[in-house]
């Protein structure tokens, strides 16, 4: 059982427990995964359409969204081309993984030596490419999924946290084996009398038949003999597929989890170095993890005494330079309202130019609950009723 306090912000572990609460979040949650499954039939459109569906999600968590999988509104061709981005990231890692393979194995003495090293080493390299598939698809751009300086930092920053995340697909791969196992078990008790019986007519007549009319025998009988067994292996394709995608977006959701500890919220340009990361909330002291408050003013020392007016101006002055760290969150989400200021003549901050990472749209994100209060300044009512009094005629 996963509470919404450990959906929030960056946990260390229960990555498939928390990955699983938020795919089962909302009732219907079978209705994307099946439409997907359908999906996987279409070649290459259906396939690169379920690829950014699945990153399009963990995205959203990444940002800090906890969000079940849309199932209404879904952009296709924002998908499609998600989906094409991270085809072609995965692309380019795969080439130049293929090219140092080569090499390694080219090399002579330590060839075989460093291949086998490389091997081992390529399963780590498998999460890295997920780490800059994901951020390709956070910042909308392939270049960002190819910039290993920063894709590297990321994935030896926290090796443990990927290592858990790849027994999520481990798990998964294993559990698609045995049904997989167990449906060509099925497949080949029902042609097995059929083969039996072709292997036992050819030997039969073996003696008086050249190759070139057994091969003739032979071949039209195995296709009839596959082709009667189409429909338990379109059944098994989709159950394959059912499975595959469930582990996909378990597997990548997660990765979305895992992402939040380097604070997605206040990143920038795609080139520009990570934020400080963020730590898990129980290595923390717990105030920091909390909404932004206004502290209370220190205890006097002396009880019988009271503070002085110029004491409550020093706490106030020291209260206003108080920093607290918020937590990684949408920029689309509705922020936690604060206590109104005084000061009314300081102008917002506009937001930095240039290539940030792409924020998710209203449509993505969950639909806000009515009656949030809107913000707004004191200042406007006192500067309409001083405006007033002046208009009074005199008497």
């Amino acid at each position: 059982m996963v509470t919404e306090n450990e959906l929030e912000g960056f946990r260390r572990d229960r990555y498939f427990a928390r990955a699983w609460a938020l795919l089962t979040r909302d009732r219907g949650w079978i209705k994307p995964i099946l439409v997907m499954t359908v999906a996987l039939l279409v070649p290459v459109v259906g396939w690169l359409g379920v690829m950014g569906y699945v990153l399009e999600w963990a995205r959203l968590t990444a940002w800090g969204v906890n969000s079940a999988p849309k199932q209404r509104g879904v952009a296709v061709g924002s998908c499609i081309a998600s989906g094409w981005r991270a085809f072609v990231v995965l692309l380019v890692w795969g080439i130049c993984e293929g090219l140092i393979a080569s090499v390694a194995d080219a090399l002579p003495l330590v060839g075989g030596l460093l291949s086998f090293a490389w091997t081992i080493f390529g399963i780590f390299l498998t999460l890295v490419v997920m780490v800059a598939m994901l951020r390709a698809t956070i910042y909308q751009k392939i270049k960002a999924g190819l910039r290993l300086p920063t894709i590297w930092k990321m994935a030896s920053h926290d090796v443990a946290g990927l290592m858990r995340i790849l027994g999520i697909f481990v798990l998964g791969a294993l559990v698609i084996g045995v049904v997989s196992a167990v449906v060509a078990i099925a497949v080949l008790m029902n042609i097995l009398p059929q083969f039996i019986y072709l292997v036992d007519y050819v030997m039969s007549y073996e003696p008086i038949m050249s190759d070139a009319m057994i091969v003739g025998i032979v071949a039209p009988r195995l296709v009839m003999i596959v082709l009667s067994q189409w429909p338990a292996l379109v059944v098994a394709a989709l159950v394959d597929g059912f499975l595959g995608i469930v582990v996909s977006m378990l597997g990548y959701t997660a990765l979305g989890l895992w992402m939040r500890q380097f604070n997605v919220a206040a990143w920038t340009r795609e080139e520009d170095p990570l934020p400080p990361c963020l730590t898990d909330p129980r290595d923390v002291e717990p105030a920091a993890w909390q909404d932004p408050v206004a502290p209370a003013p220190p205890v006097q020392a002396d009880s019988g005494s009271a503070p002085s007016p110029s004491d409550g101006q020093a706490n106030e002055g020291e209260a206003q330079v108080v920093e607290v760290t918020p937590l990684a969150v949408s920029p689309d989400a509705p922020a936690p309202q604060e206590e109104p200021t005084p000061d009314t003549t300081q102008e917002p901050t506009p937001d930095p130019a240039g290539d940030q990472a792409a924020t998710p749209s209203a449509e993505e994100l969950p639909t806000e609950e009515p009656g949030e209060p809107s913000p707004r300044s004191d200042g406007e009512g006192t500067e309409s009723q001083e405006s007033s009094d002046s208009e009074e005629p005199i008497s």
